[in-house]
């Protein structure tokens, strides 16, 4: 027999076990693949209204809305939101351009607004207590100016002008938000409101462009 063979038998024995022993400890991590992970996905949802400072015709406005959507393994929302304009915007642009028209005006008219559509939100650092979300809307909505030309007993809230529009929104934002509790976060945020253009009489093409600085209370399993 080859005494050469004979000599290296047992180094290749002893590696033959160490390559073995490795393979088989189980602290070895599973492949991961582009669409698979090797642990189990955490899946949650939530709720939260909203109130939103902002700017509509140069003018200082509140919008309350809602939000909310499924979270999925802490680190993403996919869901739905929403805003409607509640405080008086009025445009006296507009209320010249009623009684060039020939209108009698009872009151100044008032401007109206609403949007929403769908939620994309990233969330970074979730397992901080203070962390950051990055909410992004992208939806439609509609606007117009609500008139009062009748006497004061004989209002009728659904008097609007033909002078209504849809409008496409995008509105990309940052979120700073606390875990107050296991099922309450509260959030502060800034977002800027990007619209298709106003094509209403007497009305700035970027009139719905600005920024929101938004408080929101979530409620959910995150």
């Amino acid at each position: 027999m080859n005494t050469s063979f004979l000599r290296w038998l047992p180094l290749a024995a002893t590696l033959t076990f160490t390559i073995n022993a490795r393979a088989q400890q189980p602290t070895d991590q599973a492949m991961r693949t582009l669409f698979g992970s090797d642990h189990d996905v955490h899946n949650g949802g939530w709720g939260a209204p909203t109130a939103s400072y902002t700017r509509v015709l140069d003018q200082d406005a509140m919008l309350v809305g809602v939000r909310g959507g499924w979270i999925i393994d802490h680190r993403f929302t996919l869901g739905i939101a929403g805003h409607g304009l509640v405080t008086p915007v009025n445009n006296t642009s507009y209320d010249s351009y009623l009684v060039e028209k020939g209108r009698d005006l009872y009151d100044k008219s008032r401007f109206q607004m609403g949007y929403g559509g769908l939620l994309i939100e990233p969330i970074i650092a979730y397992r901080s207590p203070v962390h950051v979300s990055l909410p992004v809307l992208i939806g439609a909505g509609g606007c117009g100016y609500q008139t009062f030309t009748d006497l004061p007993d004989e209002w009728d809230p659904a008097n609007w002008e033909d002078d209504v529009q849809a409008f496409f929104v995008v509105e990309p934002g940052i979120d700073l938000e606390v875990n107050m509790v296991k099922l309450v976060r509260l959030g502060l945020g800034v977002s800027y409101r990007y619209t298709s253009d106003v094509l209403l009489p007497a009305t700035s093409k970027d009139a719905l462009n600005g920024f929101n600085a938004t408080f929101a209370v979530k409620v959910g399993v995150f």
